[in-house]
């Protein structure tokens, strides 16, 4: 624990006073996990489940294995020890329409007077753990008196360790927006930069298209309009490739989105009853989501899935594919996007979405950072933190050039 301790000093102009947050599984429930999995059943083989190419989806020798790995392999305590190493806290933040939320996050906080804000957030089906390497990255580099940030990596609302509004109301991102600026205000912090993948890129660009103390936002996942898809002449041909990949996930690759989107009580509980169930659903996308050169460890894609079943994560997560995905065919709406303030883009080429560099130069007139990479996909915090952490600081130096933070 004395990295939790380390960097737990609280800002000195902090607005609400955050509880420090442990978790704890209790044997029992994970004794009610293992024996869900032993019973869970795995139907025989048949023409379409046997494909491992992932055609169509998950095989079931992958689930069988995974399943044992699951029962003989997997331990949730040397987990549970890492996300209780960081400082971990609670704090209630209240808004007009929605209620109190009660709001999880874990934090480096530095010691440096002149310190940058940052709040990294998550999306589906990931996890504020996605963050963990990243953390690492940084403890090892700096100490809490050199630290050049403050890191406030939450689990965004209705996701993890963070509820949803108290009022009977459905939770939307410019709800959830709110949360997590107020989160940053209370915290003490009237000017901070804003980082986002999946869910949390459109928490992020929403955020700064809205809020004054959000000054600079760093994104590695934005869809573009129809009417901001230029020239193909304009593009390198790695971009080219990575388009034509992009456009085959959207014809068959997307179809869980539309079923989030429009039957979220359906999907929420067919996979609240088995968690091997919850695994197939979610360790789809832990495999096929990221760069295959660089894949990640079972124990991950297992951890990530016992995350979402010990808290109950997976019914409260469906909420932003409503405005996302509501309507089948539809396109995924806009959120408010400055053009004015510092702009940063990281690229990874297993990506859903895909934002050549020309294009982005050509679209946005506030970019000041684009990160390009020859390996990573959807999470990348998760898959590549080394080149991740390189493009938010260099992100970082350059916005502080620009505004001031």
């Amino acid at each position: 624990m004395a990295l939790a301790y380390s960097y737990c000093t609280l800002p000195a102009n902090i607005t609400v006073q955050p509880v420090p947050f442990t978790f704890h599984v209790p044997r029992r429930d994970l004794l009610e996990l293992g024996g869900l999995v032993s019973v869970a059943k795995i139907p025989p083989s048949s023409w379409y489940i046997k494909h491992d190419d992932g055609e169509f989806g998950i095989s079931r020798d992958w689930l069988a294995a995974a399943k044992n790995a699951w029962i003989d392999d997997f331990s949730w305590s040397t987990h549970e020890e890492k996300l209780n190493s960081y400082p971990n806290f609670k704090v209630n933040i209240t808004t007009d329409e929605a209620g109190v939320f009660s709001t999880h996050f874990a934090a480096l906080f530095s010691k440096k007077a002149d310190a940058t804000p940052v709040i990294f957030l998550h999306g589906w089906p990931g996890s504020y753990m996605e963050f963990f390497p990243m953390m690492d990255l940084l403890v090892q580099k700096y100490t809490p008196e050199t630290l050049p940030y403050h890191v406030i990596v939450p689990s965004i609302p209705d996701y993890g360790f963070s509820s949803g509004p108290s009022a009977d109301v459905e939770l939307t991102f410019p709800l959830a927006g709110e949360v997590m600026n107020k989160l940053m205000i209370s915290l003490g912090f009237n000017a901070y930069i804003a980082q986002g993948g999946d869910v949390g890129s459109f928490m992020a660009t929403q955020m700064c298209g809205t809020y004054d103390e959000c000054k600079a936002w760093h994104i590695n996942m934005l869809f573009l309009q129809a009417d901001q898809m230029l020239s193909l002449n304009d593009t390198t041909p790695d971009e080219r490739e990575h388009i034509a990949f992009a456009k085959t996930w959207s014809e068959s690759g997307s179809a869980y989105a539309y079923e989030h989107g429009t039957r979220p009580a359906t999907i929420s509980l067919v996979l609240s009853t088995s968690p091997l169930a919850m695994l197939t659903w979610i360790g789809e996308k832990f495999i096929q989501w990221v760069d295959q050169r660089a894949p990640l460890p079972l124990d991950t894609i297992l951890a990530m899935v016992t995350f979402y079943w010990v808290t109950d994560t997976f019914p409260r997560s469906m909420w932003p594919y409503r405005f996302l995905t509501g309507i089948v065919g539809a396109p995924i709406p806009a959120m408010p996007f400055s053009l004015t303030k510092p702009f940063g883009f990281s690229s990874f080429p297993i990506e859903q979405s895909v934002l050549p560099q020309k294009w982005a130069e050509q679209l946005f007139p506030n970019l000041i950072f684009f990160g390009k990479h020859l390996i990573g996909g959807h999470f990348a915090a998760l898959e590549q933190p080394v080149a991740f952490l390189e493009d938010v600081e260099e992100f970082i130096a350059r916005a502080k050039q620009v505004v001031k933070i």
